[in-house]
Parts: C-alpha cells; structure tokens; sequence
C-alpha cells in the first residue's frame, strides 16, 4: 500500500502553514513546536526543504522559514521528493523472483499514475 511517511505528513504540514501565509509569510521552529510539530524532526525536513530551493531560511529576531515561490508555483510532487527522495508505489529489487516477477509491470504503471496525480496539485491546493 502506498502511504505518506510522517516525514512527508510533517513537511506537508510545514508547507501548508506557509502556503496559508503567502510568499512574504515566516514560521519559527518555536511557532511549529507550539503546534505540535517536533522542533528537530521538523528543523532536518526544512533543510531538505531549502537544499531544494523551495523554502529559504532566514536567522534571529523575526527569522524563520518562507516559500521561495507562491504556493501555486510549488508542486507537490515536487515537495514531496524534496523531503523522501522519488516517489514510487513500491521498491521493486531484492525479491526471489527477480526479472520474472509479474509486479513489477503494474508497479510501474501505478507509480506513474501516483506521479500523474501528485503532479496535478500545487501548495495552493493545500491551504484552508
């Protein structure tokens, strides 16, 4: 089964609060602990987050994190590979059946439609 990692749940969560705030809007570390996010968990997703270009960061009195672009500029598929790497429905390698394995032609397949899904949706379609 396909799912999210909390990795990926907690840096959607980051990506929606600043969607919500616009291009302009900052978020602490402190701010998203107060909101139940885990300050460090939550400080090595926005690394992964800035390496990609997607946020900026910005230090001490009234710093934080800010989109780099306007949330309908940012893809989710995009987000998302920022912070876990490729999206893909499942890891095909290592099984005993090796290249005779009939999955691994619908594994594909799914991913693809995973992608073709994510690729529809911008940080914009996050926001409350």
């Amino acid at each position: 089964m396909f799912t999210l990692t909390k990795k990926s749940d907690y840096g959607l969560a980051l990506l929606t609060v600043l969607a919500s705030r616009g291009k302009k809007g900052r978020v602490s570390l402190n701010e998203l602990a107060d909101m139940g996010m885990p300050r460090a968990f939550m400080a090595k997703i926005a690394v992964a987050l800035v390496e990609a270009g997607i946020i900026n960061s910005k230090e001490g009195r009234n710093g934080g994190y800010c989109l780099n672009y306007e949330p309908g500029e940012i893809g989710v598929k995009e987000a998302l590979e920022a912070i876990e790497g490729e999206v893909e429905a499942a890891e095909c390698g290592g099984c005993p059946a090796g290249d005779s394995c009939g999955q691994q032609g619908f594994m594909q397949r799914l991913t693809d439609d995973i992608n073709k899904v994510l690729e529809k949706y911008s940080l914009a379609d996050l926001k409350k």
